[in-house]
């Protein structure tokens, strides 16, 4: 996981590093960093919304194959891959956007985890050495948790006479770094500042800007789950589990949000805003749930012509004589036709060998 957030968090680190040259503010660097990434992300979003699309439109196809051969899973998957071919459809292309986007957010995450690496360039080495100092000072928990780096930052902050050994600017370009944003500390963790209890420091400590990064998160990862509901036509066939797992989602940002950094809440937040944004212009153009109604309409509008049509076909035959009149035949060669269709849909659905009527079997 780490070399995963490491190989592509120093190309992302790159862009977070050019952008914050440009502005000379941590906060705004962020934000300005989310827009862009996500905005280079676009492709894959498409991508991904068009095969959503795509599984909507074949899902009832779908569900009524599963619904015949129920009984013969060979049969089942044999006409599934047939549909799939039908309909161009593969779902390797349908699960390979999602999968792209994976290591893009780990190596989004590593940037904004560890500022020291992509916005001052401070070498490994150097951090090895900046780690092992504020072990000694605030502890070994303190460098392990979500955001080791900010943990040292704040660390070389509160005491930068106990960093002077390292030399070469180090201590002061991390002083020089100002992570404030509108008046807010990003480098605060809301849960540090509240794990110690209802205290006055505590209480006075959650009525600051600080405990509006967790809340903005929690909201906007809120919203954003219930755009996502409101457009998948499968959130109101799966019931109560769907709607479960969207709410767990803000939660989760919620709970989390407290634990890291502001500045990685910051990222979250405004992750969130543009996930909602992306959502709703995606949706405008190619919306899931409207093309799938629109789709199944068109599908039943289909099967009723043909279905008229085949009406229709047999009622011309049958005046021009080309068919034969069911009540004309002997009642044994009825019985050989049901017999025989009867047969025939056995041996499809449960997977068996057809065998033809014989006299015999109408004994």
């Amino acid at each position: 996981m780490k070399l995963i957030m490491e190989i592509f968090g120093y190309p992302l680190g790159y862009i977070m590093w050019a952008i914050y040259q440009v502005v000379h503010n941590y906060g705004w660097a962020i934000i300005l960093f989310t827009i862009i990434t996500k905005v280079l992300l676009i492709p894959i979003a498409i991508k991904q919304q068009k095969s959503t699309v795509k599984m909507q439109i074949i899902q009832p196809k779908m569900q009524e194959i599963q619904q015949k051969y129920k009984n013969n899973p060979q049969k089942m998957n044999e006409e599934i891959q047939a549909l799939y071919e039908r309909e161009n459809y593969s779902m390797t292309a349908g699960c390979l956007p999602m999968l792209i986007q994976f290591p893009i957010i780990f190596g989004l995450l590593d940037v904004i985890y560890r500022p020291l690496t992509h916005l001052l360039h401070i070498s490994g080495d150097t951090m090895k050495t900046l780690t092992e100092t504020a072990v000694g000072i605030i502890g070994d928990a303190a460098t392990k948790g979500y955001a080791p780096e900010i943990a040292v930052f704040n660390s070389v902050k509160a005491d930068p006479n106990a960093y002077a050994a390292l030399g070469g600017g180090v201590v002061e370009k991390i002083l020089s770094f100002d992570m404030h944003f509108l008046g807010l500390d990003l480098s605060i963790v809301p849960n540090e500042v509240i794990k110690f209890g209802f205290s006055a420091e505590a209480m006075k400590t959650l009525l600051t800007p600080v405990i509006l990064i967790p809340i903005l998160s929690g909201v906007t990862a809120l919203i954003m789950s219930l755009v996502t509901m409101r457009n998948t036509p499968s959130a109101g066939s799966a019931g109560g589990s769907m709607t479960a797992m969207m709410m767990t989602m803000p939660l989760m940002s919620l709970f989390f949000t407290f634990m890291v950094p502001c500045g990685v809440g910051l990222y979250w937040t405004m992750s969130n805003v543009m996930a909602v944004g992306q959502s709703m212009v995606m949706n405008h153009f190619w919306n899931p749930k409207e093309i799938a109604e629109k789709m199944k309409a068109e599908d039943e509008a289909r099967r009723e012509r043909e279905r008229q049509e085949k009406i229709e076909a047999k009622k011309r035959a049958k005046e021009e004589g080309k068919v034969e009149d069911e009540a004309a035949l002997s009642k044994k060669e009825q019985d050989r036709r049901r017999l025989a269709e009867a047969r025939r849909r056995n041996a499809e659905k449960y997977g068996d060998v057809y065998v033809e009527v014989t006299d015999d079997d109408l004994k």
